[in-house]
């Protein structure tokens, strides 16, 4: 009876101890500068994430290192950039998510 109980609540553990939370979604350059969509428009997106064990951060500039490869990924005008800022969540760790587009005219 003892193991059915333990399994139990270790099951329920395991099975909720992940979440995943969207913090913040930040839209700019929506405006009368935009160009209009022409064929050589598209749109491009890079991500990064930073990985926390037990409140112990490390790779901290993967804000930087997202805005980056955005900016890379366009050689003409980047407009209509848009961040989601999220965290996963798991035992005792967590992870933070960056989500950038934008859109390119060249």
């Amino acid at each position: 009876m003892n193991f059915k109980l333990v399994f139990t609540l270790a099951f329920t553990l395991l099975v909720t101890g992940c979440t995943h939370s969207i913090h913040m979604v930040h839209t700019d350059g929506f405006g009368a500068s935009m160009t209009p969509k022409t064929e050589s428009t598209k749109i491009v997106e890079a991500n990064s994430e930073q990985t926390v064990f037990l409140f112990f951060a490390f790779d901290t500039d993967y804000v930087d290192q997202a805005k980056a490869d955005l900016e890379s990924k366009c050689h003409g005008d980047l407009q209509a950039i848009s961040t989601q800022y999220s965290t996963s969540h798991g035992f005792l760790h967590w992870t933070n998510k960056i989500l950038m587009k934008g859109i390119c005219a060249s």
